[in-house]
């Protein structure tokens, strides 16, 4: 592989520990139905691959049989599935696609192994799983001449600007899902608490205050924030309740850019001093102001976060962790209970204006740098996400054996006695492969597409319309690594008390603060991460 030796490095360097055992990726194993080698089927699937051929100048002469790598678990019809699906493979382009999948347990170790030895053709990519870097360091193959020759259909769809988001140096390395996904940071709370005691919609940090004061005075006992430290890679928050400063922010992204620097998402490139700044003390003191009103226990540096926290009632709050698809999930828990709780909530975009869809590498899909087949590999992925028949195959299965589309027009999962699905919603983990116009809809989704509806019309009126500008930035702190873990143990130590109000003199504990993180090597760590910044912000166009 190209790059080879660079890639393996950083991927070791990533945390992604390599295990002396292999995860396994054999050849894949071929159904009774895709390895039939009768004169009659091979005759068949060319007679219609030739098709294809005439139209794309795609070459499908000889079968081909790809790897698709999705992360994940293996459903329980995954045999019955591709069996379907690879019967119009053949047909069409004389190829099978075989998923294979990393299951959750040592995922990264796993996904480092399946880049550098496994024999995927397919890959599924993500932000989350380090997408820019590896492309950088050659994991994936350019995709521009694929897609030009053929991936038109699949190019129009998507788009440019999205495409483009997923390049580097001017080279398309993925190609993006084409569903656009608000996961817009916001306030998740008791809406039937405020209503009860007619108190206004926390939508400001004044209302805010209002709002859990108002609780707190008509329910003494109830809980209001679970607020832990926040232990943030990215280095931006040390204290989880700070994410409520985003209703004040209009920054180009939640809690503003990493090592206590901002900047507003109309001027990315202007970047300025916010830990040094009077807006930071006068933040500071309100967290103190909402620690003395009792808003959060006095030990909740120390508290263990409990995940079920606002579902069990013990909070009415959660300002950090939550977006448009956990609040849905939210109301129909709270439906189910049967106690008369309702959940409501505001993302921070619609208070402040700054709000746009995930990164196009979200969820994306690469042809891997060693694939034997990358022009194949490319027609199937345009197949799997332009043809409305295969796209519902892959996504969910076969209608009538693994869902039903019920009588208000809603896609339901079919399950057996106990409650199982055989080949449940995006059984495959192919977020990737997401088309907006052709998926299916449950009813659940149909009150997350009236979210998002509303959220695609605030973006639109953004300086950079729905475009997430800060996502497809990817940090080399490889020149100051150890000056970055000096100031996140200052963070720790420092800023989360003072972001949790727990300090006695706010002025002098800033001031320590401040010192603390210089001493640390902030200017060093500063300096490496603004070049970088505004590199990427000269590449892209944000300006």
């Amino acid at each position: 592989m190209k790059n080879g030796k660079k890639l393996l490095a950083l991927l070791l360097a990533g945390s992604m520990t390599l295990s002396l055992a292999a995860c396994g990726s054999s050849a894949p194993a071929e159904s009774d139905n895709a390895s039939t080698d009768t004169a009659a089927t091979e005759t068949a699937a060319t007679d219609e691959a030739a098709t294809e051929t005439a139209s794309t100048g795609l070459d499908t002469s000889e079968r081909v049989d790809l790897v698709f790598y999705v992360m994940g678990d293996a459903p329980a019809d995954e045999a019955v599935v591709e069996d379907a699906l690879n019967e119009k493979l053949l047909e069409r382009f004389n190829a099978t696609v075989d998923f294979q999948f990393s299951t959750w347990t040592d995922f990264q170790q796993k996904y480092s192994l399946e880049l550098t030895s496994g024999g995927a053709d397919l890959i599924y990519v993500a932000n989350w799983l380090n997408f820019k870097q590896l492309a950088k360091d050659g994991a994936f193959l350019e995709l521009n001449d694929l897609l030009d020759n053929y991936g038109q259909d699949l190019k129009a769809l998507i788009g440019d600007d999205q495409l483009n988001a997923c390049s580097v140096n001017g080279q398309i390395y993925a190609i993006p899902n084409c569903w656009p996904e608000y996961v817009s940071s916001g306030i998740k709370y008791r809406e039937d608490l405020r209503a009860a005691y007619d108190l206004p919609v926390p939508d400001s940090l004044e209302n805010v205050e209002a709002y859990l004061s108002g609780i707190k005075e008509n329910l003494p006992d109830q809980g209001l924030l679970t607020s832990t430290t926040e232990e943030s890679t990215g280095l931006q928050v040390a204290f989880d309740a700070a994410w409520l400063l985003n209703l004040k922010y209009s920054s180009v992204t939640t809690n503003g850019l990493p090592y206590g620097l901002n900047a507003l998402y109309d001027s990315p490139s202007d970047v300025y001093d916010y830990w040094f700044s009077d807006d930071f003390v006068e933040d500071c003191k309100l967290m103190k102001k909402w620690a003395d009103m009792g808003f959060w226990s006095r030990s909740a540096l120390s508290d263990t976060n409990d995940s079920e926290a606002f579902t069990n009632g013990l909070c009415v709050m959660e300002p950090q962790g939550q977006n448009p698809s956990k609040y849905i999930t939210s109301v129909s828990t709270f439906a189910d209970a049967g106690q008369g709780w309702e959940a409501a909530y505001i993302a921070y975009g619609e208070v402040n204006g700054v709000i746009y869809p995930g990164h196009a590498t979200q969820n994306g899909t690469s042809i891997v740098r060693g694939s034997k087949n990358p022009e194949r590999a490319m027609a199937v992925l345009q197949a799997f996400m332009t043809d409305k028949e295969l796209n519902e195959l892959v996504q969910c299965g076969i209608e009538g054996t693994h869902y039903t589309i019920n009588d208000e027009g809603f896609y339901e999962t079919i399950t057996d006695d106990t409650g199982a699905a055989a080949f449940g919603y995006e059984g495959f983990s192919t977020w990737n492969l997401r088309n907006t116009e052709y998926k299916l809809i449950s009813k659940n989704d149909a009150l997350l597409q009236e979210i998002f509806n509303k959220y695609q019309a605030l973006g639109e009126k953004t300086k950079f319309p729905n475009i997430d500008i800060y996502s497809g930035f990817a940090e080399d702190y490889s020149g100051y690594d150890a000056e970055r873990t000096a100031v996140s143990n200052v963070m720790r130590q420092y800023l989360a008390p003072l972001q949790a109000g727990l300090v006695s003199d706010v002025d002098a504990a800033v001031e320590e603060f401040r010192t603390k993180a210089t001493e640390a090597g902030l200017e060093k760590v500063r300096e490496g991460f603004k070049a970088q910044w505004i590199a990427y912000c000269d590449e892209y166009g944000y300006k």
